[in-house]
């Protein structure tokens, strides 16, 4: 089990420019193909006009958006160098209505996703667009890079891995695998797990086992929730323990619910200054 198929949507020059350096050195260092989507985004809202308005408006937003997507192109394939021989770099106009769809179909075969952290200085709706649709899309995982560096050039020495006996949670180990194996440690953690879980005399017992037979010997701590987030718990965890990544299921709550009320998922990709891989 391996990742031969590295894909990253780029979007702005900017703020994804960590992204794709974390996916070319990662795709470099594993002998995967990568491929980079550099998009642009028509603006324009098709609201009701004259007869005849809105197919030149349309020729003409849809032309401008492709050449900020050209430009996009020209500068990712800068970055990539001259050595990056098992690359393609494939330059998008998307229209703003269907955007999720358009994304999801673009990376729906790739074996790992890289993405831009979707919330922090310079972030907009369109980064939790990019992290939502192939998450939930594409059925790949996807490694969230943090705003200060990229993070691909060398394997995570010591991962942590929030088990919480869902499917979600469940995803992302598996598709996690080839990490954790490069790791030198991997930390399990469950925080106060259900007294009525069918594993509650062995808490964790059946994934670590799962795990044993890739060759990996988890390190499993069972933790009670001593703070008001299960994510302050996670990230405290995390910092007291030098892990370097974490690995997570993504959404086990509604989107909905937790952008209104907040939930693990959002608060980890918020707060944390790691990297994060996650599934759905």
């Amino acid at each position: 089990m391996s990742y031969k198929t590295v894909s990253v949507v780029v979007s702005d020059d900017k703020t994804d420019k960590h992204a794709l350096a974390t996916a070319r050195d990662f795709a470099a260092r594993v002998n995967a193909h990568l491929d980079v989507y550099c998009i642009a985004v028509d603006p324009t809202r098709y609201d009701p006009m004259p007869i005849g308005s809105s197919v030149i408006l349309l020729e003409s937003s849809i032309q401008e958006a492709q050449e900020q997507a050209d430009k996009l192109g020209k500068w990712a394939t800068a970055q990539l160098g001259p050595n990056m021989s098992k690359t393609t770099v494939e330059t998008v106009a998307i229209a703003q209505m269907g955007i999720e769809t358009a994304i999801s179909r673009l990376t729906r075969y790739s074996d790992l996703i890289v993405v831009t952290k979707p919330y922090g200085p310079g972030r907009n709706a369109l980064h939790v667009n990019l992290l939502e649709s192939q998450l939930f899309g594409t059925d790949a995982p996807v490694l969230i890079v943090p705003d200060d560096r990229a993070v691909g050039d060398l394997a995570f020495a010591r991962p942590v891995v929030a088990w919480n006996e869902s499917d979600e949670s469940l995803s992302a180990i598996r598709k996690s695998i080839p990490l954790l194996k490069e790791a030198k440690n991997v930390d399990m953690i469950m925080i106060a797990p259900p007294s009525h879980s069918p594993e509650r005399s062995d808490p964790g017992g059946v994934v670590c086992q799962m795990l044993s037979r890739h060759g990996l010997r988890p390190d499993i701590a069972i933790l009670a929730r001593t703070m008001p987030k299960v994510s302050d718990v996670i990230l405290r965890f995390a910092a007291d323990h030098s892990n370097d990544l974490i690995v997570m299921g993504g959404y086990g709550t509604s989107r909905f619910r937790e952008a209104i009320l907040g939930g693990a998922t959002r608060e980890i990709l918020e707060n944390s200054d790691l990297p994060i891989l996650m599934a759905h």
